[in-house]
């Protein structure tokens, strides 16, 4: 009888600080070792690695200390790690920073294969930020990890489409991210004396998550129509941004309006914030998957995002808007939905809700992707999910 494949995950963290790719990896993860995977997931240490690393029970989780800048996660201890063990294959999540050349070292010395999934990181808007320092990176070792991969995973077809501008003619495997399905959701209980209808926004406090254009096309609607609505904002801030939006929120005279309300982590406190939103809002600059759409899709919550993230099945089930990214395209989307009776935003957010439990649970991406290791390390033929 043939052993299970050994396969390795390597990302820089395995906490709550890697935002939506904790997430997607860790179910991801969880979901493959379901399937012939003898799997291990190495990281490196940060404020919440200790506290965060009991959510990947029953996976082995070894955590290693970075040396220098946090951004870059120079991590010497866990390069030595890899090179010392016997894994088959390993899978790389993210770019730009050292696990990507210790990943390269080891496939070099080893003779094995390695995937990497890029998570959104070579998306034009994503390649625009800090574009001298990730030239540098290039130049030194990202462009040979990408170039050497024995296969590059997407998410979703246009990430395929950036892979090819890129210039790399891997193949790749389409394997798309999933998200956990609640069979019973919380009834919405939202505090006394608000707005009777609400609109929320999920995700990390950053530019590239558009959030300068949601204040500034809220301000635009009709104060009457408005007055029915509140805006609450959840996530992290990074890098200092929260400070502009707020000075935005205050300078358009939406204090009251459109309500900041920190850092939520604990699962069943995230779905009842869905549940307590009408409308949600990810008006993002680039998404390779936009994790939090799927969550409130999932919480029977209508949508509005960009064409810069791949939903468009938003339009096509019909629950919720796909525009065009930008002030303008969002501002005539709220007008629309603040339009559509609190009863028809229901109806679509029940059919988004049919739709992820449809199409995005993780049990077909965690076979999918343990059939993609069997392949890169000789057990079968190509599978369906690769494309060369």
């Amino acid at each position: 009888m043939m052993k299970q494949v050994q396969a390795t995950h390597v990302t820089t963290s395995i906490s709550r600080m890697a935002g939506g790719l904790f997430e997607s990896v860790r179910h991801l993860s969880l979901e493959t070792q379901k399937h012939g995977v003898e799997l291990e997931v190495l990281g490196t240490q940060d404020k919440f690695s200790i506290e965060d690393a009991g959510k990947w029970s029953p996976l082995q989780i070894r955590v290693f200390p970075i040396i220098g800048p946090e951004r870059f996660a120079f991590s010497p201890k866990m390069s030595d790690y890899l090179n010392s063990c016997q894994t088959q294959v390993v899978h790389l999540h993210g770019v730009w920073q050292y696990s990507a050349a210790a990943v390269l070292r080891w496939s070099k010395t080893r003779g094995r294969p390695y995937l990497v999934s890029s998570h959104g990181m070579l998306e034009p808007w994503a390649l625009q930020r800090s574009r001298f320092k990730k030239a540098a990176i290039n130049w030194l070792f990202q462009n040979k990890v990408m170039q050497e991969a024995t296969c590059l995973r997407a998410t979703a077809v246009s990430e395929i489409e950036s892979f090819r501008r890129a210039g790399l003619r891997n193949p790749v495997a389409l394997i798309r991210n999933g998200v956990p399905f609640p069979a019973k959701l919380p009834v919405q209980n939202r505090p006394p004396g608000r707005p009777p209808k609400r609109a929320l926004f999920v995700s990390r406090i950053h530019p590239k998550k558009g959030l300068l254009n949601l204040v500034r096309a809220w301000s635009k609607i009709d104060r009457k129509i408005a007055a029915e609505w509140e805006l609450v904002i959840v996530g992290p801030d990074e890098g200092g941004h929260l400070a502009e939006v707020m000075e935005l929120i205050q300078a358009r005279g939406l204090k009251e309006k459109v309500l900041y309300e920190g850092e939520i982590w604990d699962e069943s406190s995230k779905m009842e914030c869905y549940v307590n939103a009408d409308l949600f809002i990810l008006p993002s600059y680039s998404e390779n998957f936009g994790l939090v759409i799927a969550e409130a899709l999932c919480c029977g919550v209508a949508v509005i995002t960009t064409r810069a993230t791949p939903w468009e099945e938003l339009e096509i089930h019909h629950c919720g808007w796909w525009i065009d990214t930008g002030e303008e395209p969002l501002f005539h989307a709220l007008t629309a939905a603040f339009a559509t009776p609190l009863e028809k935003l229901r109806e679509m957010g029940l059919r988004g809700r049919d739709l992820i439990e449809a199409k995005y649970s993780w049990k077909t991406p965690g076979r999918e992707m343990a059939e993609v290791y069997e392949w890169v390390t000789g057990r079968r033929g190509r599978p369906e999910c690769v494309f060369e």
